[in-house]
């Protein structure tokens, strides 16, 4: 016996759920509606199967092949212009010379089909419906039979007052050859309101046969998630993959699952999922294969389809969210939401119940959406963050996106340029660095690899060649399941505000030129600049002095790749250098901060039990530092930068030192103490370098997080540079970093952040600054009140997110915790 499986129909009233997938794929228990269809009939013993098709025909197609890897042979007919339910089943009369079977591709059941063919041969009937009760009957066709089951009378879709019985037509047929009689070649007909009612009037024998078991129409959202609710308590017999667990848990093949997360059955979880620490999975879930739950997120009654990401700590509930979307961090999803394929909601974000959002949405991080995105913008409108691309590796920031960004940075530079690429040592660094090279080289520009480089030398590589520009790609520094994109001008330098609009414009139209193939870009291997670096690095240090002290010091190189290019160095300078983390490896996430406290601790009992002079930990940039002193005191942050203006101050007259505005005031203090004149820039690396490079040109400059720049070698933040400029000043000045250490007061900065919507940033600003008017204020970054001698509160809009910073120094941390907390408040009360 062969079936026909209707399977054309749009789904509109499923939409956005069907806007990309057909109706019959839109899956139920992480498996398409349309599988669980074949799976009956296959358990029935039906196993020839045609599918007619229209919308989205291809992907049904590929979805079931030939039918062989279901156990049943796959056939199928494609209506070129849509034929109604009877009408696309004329075309195969010639395939269907026996008794047959229709049914419908997007209804649940759990019907035994023989016992209704059965049934239909023993009544002799010409056409046979199978009838299901239901308790509203107004969308479906009403039927009512005689005690034979012959059927009296038929009416489709009554209103309430026509009802005459609770007994629908389920759309499952069993019908005769004959049946065709009825019909003419290529022209459209529908079962229920053009053939039965021809049958009936003409007293053919039609009959209806009432089954016991499930039957669901899956005709809208509600009967959609309704399905799924009655799947897991158990109302409809179904074919699961995966192993049941204790608590009615299914787990697919190749998930991982923390040991501190939380999963309440009824549950499904697909394939290849990852369930990270705190994540908590609450009754009747449905979780698709591929998908990852972060840490302390939290879903609800919600049905997830592949590939999603849930954020940290971010809550959905009741929700249904499409292929491959991505949930920021603290989200927060409410009942009723329907979330389109590959939706990106930001960090902080809220939609409100019962919200649609259509497929390729970028919700802002921090937005609050109350009501239904069905057409706008289809990307965030800022691609940069405050130093480059970052996104989460392999989510966000996927190869497909990279070799996009890759075309759109080189579409912005002429056919034929020059650039230097280079990467962290990180696996997922290799992945996207590969691909942005595939983009870059579609248009037209060449590369020269650096591959594995510290980012101090690539920006030192560029600035010293003809290349117009440089790519760097590593881990995030301060979010480990990031991936950061850094683009750096001609000078090596992090682009500029305006470069910045011009790559998003180009990637957000998709505007990319393609070279021709004779015009396609290479990839060179860098393989001389290093040795250039290191010559010039030396001829720039006091060797003479350095090597006469023969210091001995600890370096910590957090697995960065400057362990395997400092090393010889130092042997050379006789400096006896006992290290740590002294080696890179693909699957650790090199030290993101030099201010590492478990570090810090570490390396000082190490520097005191072997006597060091001091000890240096490295970021795994190679830019930044901290400094632990011959006592194991940790030098970092505020005090690491007063003490490096107390050393550069030694050796210049009248020192020009540029700082970020959130500085301590004794660096402030120092620079007058020396006569000398300190330039503010804003709060961030790339302000910080772009000051030094193009405006002030000063003696030092450095961050409040241990990056350093010594413009007469190189414009940038470099460790090595670091490390060696503080033995050389210590050497030239016969101190001690304890010594320094201990000069330099305590420093009290707090800081703290609060919410604030990109719309109210603005009207913020200017109620501080009016509020505030009669006090000495600093605009450069935020609005920075010093409010005396020891204390002054910055209010710094964030740059990326809809949040607020508030730093504060007092006279002591209770006056500093006192400040922060008071204009915290001040900020919450503008509305």
């Amino acid at each position: 016996m062969k079936a026909v499986i209707m399977a054309g129909g749009e789904g509109t009233r499923l939409r956005p759920l069907t806007l990309n997938t057909p109706k019959p794929l839109v899956p139920v228990c992480n498996k398409p509606i349309m599988e669980h269809i074949v799976e009956r009939l296959a358990a029935c013993g039906i196993n020839e199967h045609i599918a007619t098709l229209y919308y989205l025909a291809d992907e049904i197609q590929a979805y079931f092949g030939d039918g062989s890897n279901f156990g049943v042979q796959m056939d199928y007919s494609i209506e070129e212009s849509p034929l109604g339910t009877a009408g696309a089943v004329r075309v195969l009369a010639d395939r269907l010379d026996d008794t047959f079977v229709i049914m419908s591709g997007d209804a649940m059941t759990d019907f035994d089909i023989t016992e209704a063919v059965k049934f239909h041969k023993k009544a002799g009937s010409l056409a046979t419906i199978v009838l299901y009760r239901v308790e509203t009957p107004l969308e479906y066709g009403v039927v009512i039979t005689d005690d034979d089951g012959r059927i009296m009378r038929f009416l489709e879709k009554p209103g309430w007052g026509e009802v005459f019985s609770d007994t629908v037509n389920t759309g499952l047929y069993i019908l005769e050859p004959e049946i065709f009689k009825y019909m003419e070649e290529e022209k459209k007909y529908d079962w229920s309101n053009d053939i039965f009612p021809v049958l009936l009037e003409e007293e053919r024998p039609m009959y209806g046969c009432v089954l016991g078991g499930y039957w669901c129409d899956i005709g809208n959202l509600k009967q959609y998630r309704e399905v799924h609710k009655d799947a897991m308590s158990g109302k409809i017999k179904l074919n699961r993959s995966g192993k049941k667990m204790k608590g009615n848990i299914w787990i697919g093949e190749g998930t991982e699952i923390a040991a501190d997360s939380h999963i309440a059955g009824p549950a499904i979880i697909g394939s290849n999922c990852h369930i990270k620490s705190g994540a908590v999975v609450n009754q009747y879930s449905i979780i698709g294969d591929n998908c990852i739950l972060d840490t302390k997120s939290q879903v609800t009654q919600t049905i997830i389809w592949n590939n999603n990401y849930i954020g940290k700590k971010a809550n959905v509930s009741n929700t249904v969210l499409c292929r491959s979307a991505i949930i920021g961090e603290d989200a927060n999803i409410k009942d009723g939401a329907i979330i389109g394929d590959k939706c990106n909601i930001g960090s902080g974000a809220t939609v409100q119940q019962q919200i649609k959002i259509w497929p390729n949405k970028i919700i802002s991080s921090g937005a609050t959406i109350n009501h239904s995105i069905v057409w706008g913008e289809n990307w965030p409108g800022t691609l940069f963050s405050a130093l480059g691309v970052k996104g989460l590796a392999n989510v966000e920031i996927t190869p497909e996106y990279a070799a996009e960004l890759g075309a759109a940075f080189g579409a912005t530079l002429p056919q034929g340029s020059h650039i230097i690429v280079s990467r962290s040592p990180h696996k997922v660094a290799r992945v996207i660095k590969r691909a942005l090279l595939s983009g870059l080289m579609s248009v037209g520009v060449h590369m020269l690899d650096a591959r594995i480089t510290p980012i101090p030398l690539t920006r030192y590589l560029i600035h010293e060649s003809d290349a117009l520009g440089g790519i760097h790609v590593r881990i995030s520094p301060y979010e480990h399941e990031k991936i950061l994109i850094e683009f750096f001008d001609e000078n090596g330098v992090n682009i500029n505000t305006a470069r910045e609009r011009k790559i998003e414009s180009t990637f957000s139209r998709q505007d990319f030129r393609r070279a021709d193939i004779a015009n396609v870009g290479t990839i060179s291997l860098e393989g001389s600049g290093l040795d250039a670096y290191i010559e010039n690095f030396l001829d720039y240090i006091d060797i003479e002095r350095i090597t006469g002290r023969r210091f001995k010091i600890v370096v910590d190189y957090s697995h960065g790749s400057l362990s395997t290019i400092l090393p010889p160095i130092l042997g050379r300078l006789k400096i006896e250098a006992p290290s740590l983390n002294a080696y890179s490896d693909p699957s650790i996430n090199p030290r993101a901060s030099a201010m590492d406290p478990a570090g810090l601790d570490e390396l000082g009992k190490i520097v005191k039990a072997l006597e060091a002079d001091a000890g240096f930990i490295v970021d795994g940039e190679a830019e930044k530092i901290s400094i632990v002193d011959g006592s194991g005191r940790p030098v970092t942050g505020n005090r690491l930068l007063a003490m490096m203006i107390e050393l550069v101050a030694k050796v210049h007259d009248n020192p020009v030192v540029a700082t970020q505005i959130r500085a301590p005031y004794i660096v402030e203090n120092l620079v007058n103490k020396y006569k000398g004149k300190l330039v503010y820039t804003v709060s961030n690396s790339r302000g910080l370098m772009t000051n030094v490079t193009y405006k002030t040109k000063p003696h030092f400059a450095g961050d409040t997080k241990g990056g350093f720049i010594f413009p007469d070698f190189q414009i940038a933040f470099d460790a090595m540079v670091s490390i060696m400029k503080v033995l050389e000043l210590k050497a030239a000045h016969d101190l001690s970093i304890s010594e320094l250490n201990s000069r330099i007061p305590e420093i009290f900065i707090e800081s703290d952040t609060t919410t604030c919507t990109w719309e109210t940033k603005g009207k913020l600003m200017r109620v501080l600054m009016d509020k505030f008017k009669n006090k000495k204020a600093d605009l450069t970054d935020g609005i920075r009140l010093n409010l005396d001698k020891e204390s002054w509160v910055l209010v710094r809009p964030d740059p990326s997110d809809p949040k607020v910073h508030i730093i504060a120094e007092g006279g002591s941390r209770e006056q500093a915790v006192q400040l922060v907390k008071e204009y915290k408040e001040i900020v919450e009360s503008i509305e």
